[in-house]
């Protein structure tokens, strides 16, 4: 029924002759039963469902991200699948960073690629990877200019996670299109929808609301967004993403990059309403 979902949601937004289309995480998997979600997973190369999604994108001639479960042997992963608009497999991420209890099922990927689409370059995070700033800048630095987000979080109010993407945006000076499940009608600490299209001023360009729906936005990807100094600053920053990512301090984050054994940011005596 999801999939159904996603093809008629394609068609609907073959109408504006889009250059990207993101959807949600994991199309083949959620909403399934425990039996059906323990056999779920192909090959990719080699799905079926890909398959007929590449189908998909040369009759709306557009490039898509589409969120699949993998199969590869006996590993298991969550997957970004980026298919062009010729209907090629052009590559796939595998989330990185696993929602709590999700390493029960799946097993987490150890890389970041980038990849070429006709439109420009194209990062892909999943869901809970937003809470983790480093490979966001690993992508900006590797010349994303769009991170595609599939996700299927759930927010008590649906601030927490927006404020996130914007931060993620203005960071990395990208374009972020963030795609997600909304349970109807709304309600706190259900899937939120709010599927939008954040610009590199954390500005939403587009949005579907709490509700289901195609948000679409037209953008230029060589829009500056101009730092505001004048004279030598202005010439040695023309652009904010000059001084976010070239003036950097890599040189002083070794901290970020080592194991933390100390754990010295755990709080002595959380105060928890609930033991779960």
């Amino acid at each position: 029924m999801t999939i159904h979902r996603a093809f008629e949601a394609l068609r609907a937004a073959a109408a504006w002759k889009p250059d990207l289309v993101v959807f949600p995480e994991e199309l083949d998997y959620v909403a399934l039963g425990a039996e059906d979600c323990a056999k779920c997973g192909e090959s990719i190369p080699g799905s079926l469902v890909v398959e007929r999604f590449a189908g998909a994108a040369r009759e709306a001639e557009t490039n898509l991200v589409i969120g699949l479960r993998e199969r590869e042997d006996d590993h298991v992963y969550n997957a970004g699948v980026v298919v062009s608009r010729q209907g090629e497999l052009v590559g796939k991420y595998r989330k990185t960073h696993l929602a709590p209890g999700e390493d029960a099922e799946v097993e987490a990927g150890d890389d970041y690629p980038v990849f070429e689409l006709d439109f420009g370059k194209l990062g892909v995070m999943i869901c809970m990877d937003l809470h983790y700033p480093e490979p966001w800048r690993i992508l900006a630095l590797r010349g994303a200019d769009v991170i595609a987000h599939p996700t299927m979080w759930l927010d008590y109010t649906g601030d927490l996670c927006e404020s996130v993407v914007n931060a993620r945006a203005i960071d990395n000076q990208v374009y972020v299109v963030t795609s997600h499940y909304v349970n109807m009608p709304y309600l706190a600490g259900k899937s939120m929808g709010h599927s939008r299209v954040v610009d590199p001023y954390g500005r939403t360009r587009a949005s579907t609301s709490h509700r289901p729906g195609v948000a679409v936005a037209e953008v230029d990807l060589d829009e500056v967004y101009e730092y505001w100094g004048t004279g030598d600053l202005k010439r040695r920053y023309p652009t904010l993403k000059d001084c976010f990512l070239g003036d950097r301090r890599p040189e002083t984050y070794g901290a970020i990059t080592c194991q933390d054994n100390l754990n010295q940011w755990k709080l002595a005596n959380p105060k928890l309403h609930s033991q779960g």
